[in-house]
């Protein structure tokens, strides 16, 4: 670190992490994200997104499954979301995490990335015990779209009346004909939410029915 950089990290962190992202400096505002203050990590991890270098994965997702302060667990799901692709599996392994703030933030930035391949991490979260994460899932799977499709009305059957109730909204959401017929199916439920999400579900695919 040269002095004008001491001079910034003790006096204007702000600017230092405005002149580590001009010259993409990764690997300084990795190191700011992962020791600097609060306000600093905030920085760091929004500039970090908007770099979109894969060599921050790490970081990222660590600040996400991190403490939140400054909302830099926000920054860093924004941040993720950028990556793409590189940051799928690492989001779909924080899913699963005991935080349920962590857990929806790393929903909605697999449901930004809409890679097919974290279907089977969002499907599983239907059946979370957090109803704000449940709701997360359902939109981060519809945003996956016709590629999860198949999955979805598999789900229709689960033992589970939220994951079948979950799946039936999803249907609805994408809006594809092909799962009328799961859905028609589903009006039987022996779950009333279950039935009120399809009956809801069919009138979004054909509301003229």
């Amino acid at each position: 670190m040269g002095w004008l950089d001491f001079i910034f990290a003790r006096f204007e962190p702000a600017r230092l992490v405005a002149r580590s992202k001009e010259r993409r400096d990764i690997s300084g505002l990795v190191r700011l994200l992962e020791r600097g203050d609060p306000s600093v990590r905030h920085l760091a991890a929004a500039a970090l997104g908007d770099l979109g270098d894969p060599a921050a994965l790490a970081a990222l997702l660590a600040a996400l499954a991190g403490p939140d302060e400054e909302g830099v667990r926000w920054r860093a799901a924004e941040g993720l979301s950028r990556l793409g692709e590189p940051a799928v599996a690492g989001l779909a392994a924080l899913v699963g995490h005991a935080d349920p703030d962590v857990r929806w933030k790393a929903i909605v930035a697999l449901g930004d990335i809409g890679d097919p391949r974290a279907a089977p991490a969002l499907r599983a979260r239907l059946a979370d015990p957090d109803r704000f994460v449940r709701g997360r899932a359902v939109s981060a799977l519809a945003r996956l779209g016709a590629p999860c499709l198949s999955l979805v009305l598999d789900t229709l059957a689960d033992p589970d009346p939220r994951v079948r109730q979950g799946a039936a909204e999803v249907l609805g959401l994408i809006g594809d004909p092909v799962a009328v017929d799961g859905l028609l199916r589903a009006l039987r439920d022996p779950a009333e939410s279950v039935r009120r999400a399809a009956a809801v579900a069919l009138l979004r695919i054909n509301p003229t029915s």
